[in-house]
């Protein structure tokens, strides 16, 4: 009788394994839209170069500096040992919005559907609550990705609003859903916090237009 294939491991992401995973971001990026596929990146193509450059400079920043990056790859061994899927955390570009990270997934199409997106998920929202102590994980995706939206939504993701004809690939218009995971119960506001929130929140959909 065959044996199973060995359930892919997770590991979290060393500055030299940035080669091996810029080669699968590559493969995975060219995966978006195609083949039946929804469209999942920003662009069809990348600089091998900058991608694993980048990782290595985001992935030895700590904690504490702007833009940040914490990685976790998912690594396939069969048919021959490689990454075929990944999560990361990333800082923000200023201090003041240290107690959150922005998350970015993908896991290439032959692995889809098989429960790594959630696996994933629970090992970054771990770190991000019990290690990092952040207080926010947000995300952009696609509203076509429907499958994505369902995962999210499962794993307590909740929408924060909706850009529309955010991206423009490949003559297709993508309207993108924000959405976000609270860590930790809300800090309470200072007094009169509140209320100038619930003011500029009312001004801004004031403001929005319709399609």
């Amino acid at each position: 009788m065959a044996s199973s294939p060995a359930l892919p491991a997770i590991v979290p992401a060393q500055r030299s394994d940035a080669r091996a995973f810029m080669a699968y971001l590559i493969e995975h990026v060219a995966e978006s839209g195609r083949h039946g596929a929804p469209h999942f990146a920003v662009a069809t193509s990348l600089a091998p170069d900058e991608v694993e450059q980048s990782a290595r400079e985001r992935w030895s920043k700590p904690l504490d500096e702007p833009l940040w990056g914490r990685a976790w790859l998912l690594l396939s061994s069969e048919p021959r040992p490689r990454v075929v899927g990944h999560i990361e955390l990333r800082g923000g570009r200023v201090r003041s919005e240290s107690h959150r990270a922005v998350v970015a997934m993908g896991i290439l199409r032959p692995y889809t559907g098989q429960g790594h997106g959630r696996r994933l998920l629970e090992t970054a929202i771990a770190w991000a609550r019990d290690r990092a102590g952040l207080a926010y994980l947000d995300l952009g995706v696609f509203s076509n990705n429907e499958r994505a939206v369902r995962l999210y939504t499962r794993m307590g993701f909740v929408p924060a609003g909706t850009r529309d004809d955010a991206f423009r690939v490949d003559g297709a218009i993508l309207d993108e859903i924000q959405m976000t995971l609270a860590l930790h119960a809300p800090e309470p506001r200072a007094a009169g916090q509140s209320e100038q929130a619930e003011q500029a929140e009312q001004a801004g959909q004031s403001g929005q237009g319709t399609r």
